[in-house]
């Protein structure tokens, strides 16, 4: 089931191309205003035949007595798609628009939602949203080579130096992450990379006299449930990362959970920069 949202004002008819690709599962809201409400016979005819439930939903363009709004339509369209997410009303999500400004809600759904379980774009029209986006599929078939790749000739030579020991003792003992989504490495590896098991900088022995406000900082992203040992820990992993991508891997080992390494991850990634700053202000005393 999927619902779309067209933003009628900027796409005109040609947003609603491919509507008759439609099924009786789905529902197409079309968000309009008298700016611009017209239509014409055929796609008057197509709208009568489409199978999916369509709903005309005119927004209003300025509050009671008041000056027109600038994008009144968008504002209350988004707030519309943040009530379907929230309610869980489908599996996909569409915003039929070429503005671009929509791509500032959909970047802030995948940054700070991260356990939605709604598939959120915006398209130019119906018949885009049909397509799949090469580029991310791409990617992730090579991405997905590449870790298999990894992994078999990593399990040849580790087995043969230490054939007492389990793969998966060999993986946690080389910190190889134990599930795909958590392998932060380049999509095309040069075949020598392959040759050596992965080694990542072992964070510092004694930690540092960290600061109270970087500490409580740390604390309050993670919640008011985390325990002292996890913030310390935490602390030391910012301190000890120099990048997103070895903050990452160091979750990932040190949770051994995927989905709460992907929470995490995403509660820090914006203000990681920061943070790691504050990780290296020496405490006075």
């Amino acid at each position: 089931m999927a619902i779309y949202l067209v933003d009628y004002e900027n796409v005109y008819i040609e947003g609603l191309t491919g509507i008759e690709q439609l099924t009786e599962e789905d529902t197409l809201h079309i968000f309009y205003t008298q700016n611009r409400c017209g239509l014409t016979f055929g796609l008057y005819r197509q709208l009568i035949a489409c199978k999916a439930k369509v709903e005309l939903d005119e927004v209003s363009v300025s509050i009671k007595n008041g000056d027109p709004v600038k994008n009144a339509l968008d504002i209350q369209l988004m707030m519309f798609a943040g009530f379907l997410i929230g309610s869980k009303s489908t599996d996909a999500l569409y915003i039929v628009s070429k503005d671009k400004d929509f791509l500032l809600g959909t970047d802030f759904y995948r940054n700070y939602i991260p356990e939605g379980e709604t598939g959120f774009r915006v398209v130019p029209s119906i018949a885009a949203s049909m397509e799949e986006p090469v580029q991310e599929a791409e990617t992730a078939s090579a991405g997905t080579a590449a870790y298999d790749a990894f992994l078999t000739n990593l399990q040849a030579q580790i087995t043969e130096e230490s054939p007492t020991e389990s793969f998966a003792m060999l993986c946690d003992r080389y910190a190889v992450p134990t599930e795909q989504e958590e392998l932060s490495i380049p999509m095309a590896l040069p075949e020598e990379t392959f040759a050596v098991p992965m080694q990542t900088a072992p964070l510092p022995e004694a930690a540092p006299l960290f600061t109270v406000q970087y500490c409580n900082t740390v604390r309050n992203l993670l919640g008011k449930n985390a325990d002292e040992e996890t913030v310390s820990r935490v602390c030391e992993i910012i301190y000890a990362s120099d990048d997103l991508v070895a903050f990452n891997n160091a979750l990932a080992r040190y949770y051994r959970d995927g989905q709460r390494t992907k929470q995490v991850y995403h509660k820090f990634k914006p203000k990681f920069e920061n943070l790691r700053h504050l990780s290296r202000v020496v405490r006075k005393g």
